[in-house]
C-alpha cells in the first residue's frame, strides 16, 4: 500500500511539472519574465503563458471572454480592485487560505481571494536636472516652479493612474486635477512610456510608480522618488485563480511562489516593496512609507477627467 501511494504522488508530482498556466497581468514584461523563470527552474516542464498588456486592456479582453464563455486565463494579476471584487461577487474566484509562514493576512484580501503579493505606491518623480527643489505634497504640484513640468499615465490604460485619479479625486477634490490640467499637466500612455521621457528630460515630475523609477535610477537616470508627507498612493495589485481555471493547483504553487523567498528577493531587487515582512527592502528606499490606500476612479470621475484632458470622447 505504501509503494502504491508513493507511486501515485510521483505521479501527481510529474502531473503538476508538466502542466501549463495562462496568466494575464498587466505587470512589466521583464520583472514577469524574472519571476517566470525562476518558477520555471523550481518546476522544469511546466509552461506558462503570459498575456501582458496595460490594466485597462487586460481587463476588456477578460470581459469579452466571460461574455463569449470561454475565459482563459487561470491566474489574473493587475491594478483595478473594482474588477477583482466583481469576480469575487460573482463567485468566479478560488479561495486560497493564507497558508505562507509569515504572510500578513490582511493582504489576502476576502479572506483569500485575491492576494498582494508585493507594494506598489504613486509617487512624485523628480528629474533632478530639471527641478531643484522637489515637491514634498500632491498640492504643491499646481505651484508655479512647476508650471508645464508635470505629466501622469493615461488612467484608462493604466490601472496605478486610474486609482490615482480617483484617490486625488476623493482626497483633494476634482478641482485639484483641474488645477493640474492648468498647471500644464500632460498625459503619456503608460508609466514606462513616461518614465522613459522622464529620465530624458522631457518632463521635470511625473505621478507614477514608484518602483519604475528606481529602475530608471539603476540605469543611471537622474531621477529621485518623492513620497509625498501626506501619503503616497498604495495601489492594489492582486493575483487571483478563477473558478474557471483548468491547472488550479498549479495555479495555487505559482501564488506561492510569489510569496517566496526568492521571489520576493526578485521584487526588490527590481525596485518593488516586497510584502513579506523580512524580505529586503529595494535599495535606496525609506524603510517606512505613509501611504493611503488607493480608491479607483469609478465611471463618472474618469468620464469627467477624460473630458477635461481630451481623452477618449
Amino acid at each position: 500500500m505504501k509503494r502504491a501511494l508513493s507511486y501515485l504522488g510521483l505521479l501527481l508530482g510529474l502531473s503538476l511539472a508538466q502542466g501549463s498556466l495562462t496568466l494575464y497581468t498587466s505587470e512589466i514584461l521583464t520583472d514577469i519574465n524574472a519571476l517566470v523563470e525562476a518558477f520555471k527552474r523550481q518546476n522544469p516542464g511546466v509552461q506558462l503563458q503570459v498575456f501582458r498588456s496595460g490594466t485597462g486592456e487586460v481587463v476588456a479582453k477578460l470581459r469579452a471572454e466571460l461574455e463569449a464563455g470561454n475565459p482563459q486565463p487561470d491566474l489574473v494579476w493587475f491594478a483595478n480592485e473594482d474588477f477583482f471584487k466583481e469576480l469575487a461577487g460573482k463567485g468566479l474566484l478560488r479561495r486560497i487560505p493564507p497558508t505562507v509562514v509569515g504572510f500578513p493576512v490582511q493582504y489576502a484580501y476576502g479572506g483569500g481571494l485575491y492576494y498582494e503579493v508585493r507594494l506598489l505606491y504613486n509617487v512624485i518623480a523628480v528629474n533632478t536636472q530639471r527641478v531643484r527643489e522637489a515637491p514634498t505634497l500632491w498640492r504643491d504640484l499646481t505651484k508655479a516652479p512647476y508650471r508645464g513640468l508635470i505629466a501622469m499615465p493615461d488612467p484608462n490604460f493604466s490601472g496605478a493612474a486610474l486609482a490615482t485619479v480617483g484617490t486625488l479625486a476623493e482626497r483633494l477634490g476634482f478641482r485639484y486635477l483641474e488645477a493640474l490640467k492648468n498647471a500644464g499637466m500632460r498625459i503619456e500612455q503608460s508609466n514606462p512610456v513616461l518614465q522613459q521621457k522622464l529620465a530624458r528630460g522631457e518632463y521635470g515630475l511625473a505621478i507614477t510608480t514608484d518602483f519604475g523609477v528606481r529602475q530608471e535610477i539603476a540605469k543611471g537616470a537622474p531621477l529621485a522618488v518623492v513620497y509625498p508627507r501626506d501619503g503616497a498612493i498604495l495601489v492594489p495589485t492582486p493575483v487571483a485563480i478563477p473558478t474557471w481555471s483548468k491547472n488550479p493547483r498549479l495555479a495555487e504553487r505559482f501564488l506561492n511562489f510569489l510569496l517566496s523567498p526568492e521571489a520576493q528577493r526578485i521584487f526588490s531587487e527590481r525596485g518593488y516593496y516586497p510584502v513579506m515582512p523580512d524580505a529586503p527592502k529595494p535599495k535606496g528606499s525609506p524603510a517606512q512609507v505613509t501611504g493611503i490606500r488607493a480608491r479607483f476612479a469609478d465611471t463618472e470621475t474618469l468620464a469627467r477627467f477624460n473630458e477635461l484632458y481630451g481623452l477618449r470622447r
